[in-house]
């Protein structure tokens, strides 16, 4: 069997994230797409193919390709994966999904056949995280109580689309916040939201946006979250990706990997630093569960898993602005 056939939309840093998975995969990259040209021109040369594009239709008319990696601002990805997956290419999709839950929602409905959508939360695909969602799974901390996350960078933070409103939708809650949310749920067995309280502001810089997000979450079955995002901030807990989990019978965390049963001293097994190659190890993992999509597997995690998130951060927004918790019914 051939090798299958990838194309990226979007040039910047995290295209190089998905370019070398897509080696690591058994994959090809065979094409990509920017407006701007010398990103373009650098990201082919940097990886040696020749195909470049200005815009998505292009590509999809000369076709000859097998799936789209959409990493593009947040405000193109639900244009560009719906046209996409009307073209009948599987997507891999960065987070967030969408600018809001509407679109995640058209993003979804837009699927057909094998056109489906992968969504790009790698946290997922983490040794440490996968580590703590075993010890969950099979109950090594009893029933789970509650539960803490951190996504933030210390002295440091993005600039460009990220801080624009118009494409990027948000600030550090949809950059960051979106990662600590989902390796929450998937750590708890992907639970549905109940209720969502939030405290946004710019507090570190003077941005149009957020740079820090403090959210709680209720899930179905009673199991309490806290989250928190932020750039530019003096000090980071842990990298992006720390997850806490506090159980009837212990508590774990990643990074450093510690387990902590009651009368026992805590083991810590695993790094507390996050290495460069970890970090693309996720992405590797993540490119091999997307293109075994295109062998029939289901996509995990999916177009429902994005639109749970994109629920989570809508409400938090929502709650923010009105000083209120806000309730979630269960999806439609």
């Amino acid at each position: 069997m051939s090798r299958p056939r990838l194309a990226i939309a979007g040039t910047g840093y995290i295209a190089d994230h998905h370019a070398r998975a897509i080696a690591a995969a058994g994959g090809e990259l065979v094409a990509a797409v920017n407006h701007r040209e010398p990103s373009l021109a650098a990201l082919a040369e940097r990886y040696g193919f020749t195909r470049r594009y200005l815009a998505l239709d292009r590509l999809l008319a000369d076709g000859e390709v097998d799936a789209l990696v959409v990493a593009t601002p947040n405000a193109l990805h639900a244009g560009q994966a719906i046209e996409a997956l009307a073209a009948g290419l599987p997507v891999l999709l960065e987070k967030p999904m969408a600018m809001t839950t509407a679109e995640a929602r058209a993003i979804a409905a837009a699927q057909h056949g094998p056109a489906r959508v992968t969504l790009a939360h790698c946290l997922r695909f983490d040794e440490q995280i996968g580590w703590l969602r075993r010890l969950v799974r099979d109950g090594a901390l009893g029933r789970p109580v509650h539960t803490t996350a951190y996504a933030v960078h210390a002295g440091f933070g993005p600039d460009g689309w990220f801080t624009d409103p118009a494409l990027a939708g948000g600030g550090a809650l949809m950059d960051l916040g979106v990662h600590a949310i989902d390796a929450t749920r998937y750590v708890l067995g992907d639970p549905e939201p109940v209720s969502v309280t939030a405290h946004c502001g710019a507090h570190y810089r003077d941005l149009p946006v957020e740079d820090t997000a403090i959210l709680t979450i209720v899930w179905e079955g009673g199991v309490t979250s806290g989250v928190e995002a932020g750039w530019w901030h003096p000090h980071a807990p842990g990298p992006s990706g720390s997850v806490r989990v506090s159980g009837t019978g212990g508590y774990a965390q990643t990074f450093p990997g510690t387990l902590v049963r009651a009368g026992a001293e805590p083991v810590v097994s695993l790094a507390a630093e996050l290495s460069e190659e970890a970090v693309q190890r996720r992405y590797d993992a993540q490119m091999r569960a997307f293109l075994a999509t295109l062998a029939g597997a289901e996509p995990a995690p999916g177009a429902a898993d994005g639109v749970t998130s994109m629920r989570i951060i809508e409400a938090a927004y929502q709650s923010a602005s009105s000083g209120r918790t806000v309730v979630l019914g269960r999806d439609r």
